[in-house]
């Protein structure tokens, strides 16, 4: 059981190890020339092409490495893929150092995304001149200026493309910073009409505190008014009632008076008529 145990928990390890790399594939690299199994000989020209598959969206370049038997690179470089077509190439050549030793090279490419793809030529060494070839020098000469004015052009036109989208993504940067900024400041400016508004009604509302603490101070005075006025009316009411009875009193008085007036008068006259009899 232990032996099986060990098997599966190897088997999981494994799978969470190459998960990643499974998850983080976009793409294969293969190559048209130098076919698997070319036989190059001595100082010879050739191109390094292929393809990116699938065919990238977005710009892309493939770094390219030629490995001779024993491991070490002898030749190198980056170059550019076409958009359209997802190819690539990189005219080179072979020899040129005393790592290009007979046997087989692999080449391998890797672009921007993580694409790869290797494929593999022998070569041949040529036998050692017995005289320096200055026509040959020049030849060579020539040829690797060639080639770093292709390699020169096609990173130069990576780098315009590069340029172009860096433009682009800082105008768009750039405008959608404009309009943020224009509408913080229109936002800013509302803020203000706002706080001018609360300002005002704060103020309107103070006012109309003001003028309802007069209004129920003059409501609280009337009221007091009408009190001294009910109470005014109150106290007439009772003296023209007094001075009604008042009146009366008198009148019935001066009535009184008069009748006992009236009755001394006719016992006077009586009395003076028997005098008189």
């Amino acid at each position: 059981m232990k032996p099986i145990t060990l098997l599966v928990a190897t088997g999981i390890v494994v799978a969470l190890f190459l998960s990643p790399m499974v998850a983080f594939a976009t793409g294969t690299i293969s190559f048209t020339s130098p076919a698997s199994g070319t036989l190059l000989k001595g100082t010879t020209s050739y191109s390094i092409t292929g393809a990116v598959s699938p065919i990238p969206s977005q710009p892309d370049s493939v770094f390219i490495a030629v490995k001779n038997p024993s491991g070490t690179t002898v030749d190198a470089a980056s170059v550019s893929v076409a958009l359209s077509t997802g190819t690539f190439t990189y005219p080179t050549a072979t020899g040129g150092s005393g790592n290009w030793v007979t046997g087989t090279y692999t080449i391998t490419a890797t672009d921007s995304y993580g694409a790869t793809g290797s494929t593999t030529f022998s070569y041949q060494g040529a036998a050692p001149p017995t005289s320096y070839n200055v026509t040959q020098a020049l030849v060579d000469i020539e040829r690797n200026i060639t080639q770093m004015k292709t390699q020169i052009s096609q990173d130069l036109a990576q780098d315009s493309v590069l340029q172009t989208d860096l433009k682009g993504n800082f105008s768009a940067v750039s405008a959608a910073l404009t309009a943020l900024s224009t509408q913080l400041t229109n936002l800013g400016t509302q803020v203000t009409t706002i706080s001018t508004n609360l300002g005002t009604v704060q103020t309107d509302v103070t006012n109309m505190q003001g003028q309802l603490t007069t209004i129920s101070s003059n409501i609280s005075t009337l009221s007091q008014a009408v009190t001294a006025a009910t109470t005014a009316a109150q106290g007439a009411q009772t003296a023209a009632t007094n001075a009604n009875n008042a009146v009366s009193s008198t009148q019935t008085y001066v009535l009184v008076v008069a009748v006992l007036a009236a009755i001394t008068l006719v016992l006077e006259l009586a009395i003076l008529v028997r005098k008189l009899s």
